[in-house]
């Protein structure tokens, strides 16, 4: 039971940010490579980066790399309920 209330507090803390919510909000249509993201977010690469690095920590994203480019995509199930009732 305390695994269960420790894995909603991971996804919960990793959804706390503005800008993952977004990448994740992306990532709810299908895999997104990070060069689409920072055109999307207008933010450097490093800073998004930096973001999709918690994402990855909690579990909830992956990646895989095509030649130059990296891309992600969504793996946590939950978190799609999670951002249909939080965003619509």
């Amino acid at each position: 039971m305390v695994a269960r209330y420790a894995d909603a507090t991971v996804r919960f803390k990793a959804l706390a940010h503005p800008v993952r919510l977004q990448i994740l909000d992306m990532l709810r249509s299908g895999e997104v490579c990070v060069c689409h993201m920072e055109t999307a977010l207008g933010k450097r690469q490093a800073y998004i980066s930096q973001q999709l690095m918690v994402l990855r920590d909690a579990g909830l994203v992956e990646s895989r790399k095509d030649g130059l480019s990296v891309f992600y995509r969504l793996i946590d199930d939950v978190v799609l309920d999670l951002l249909e009732a939080a965003l619509g």
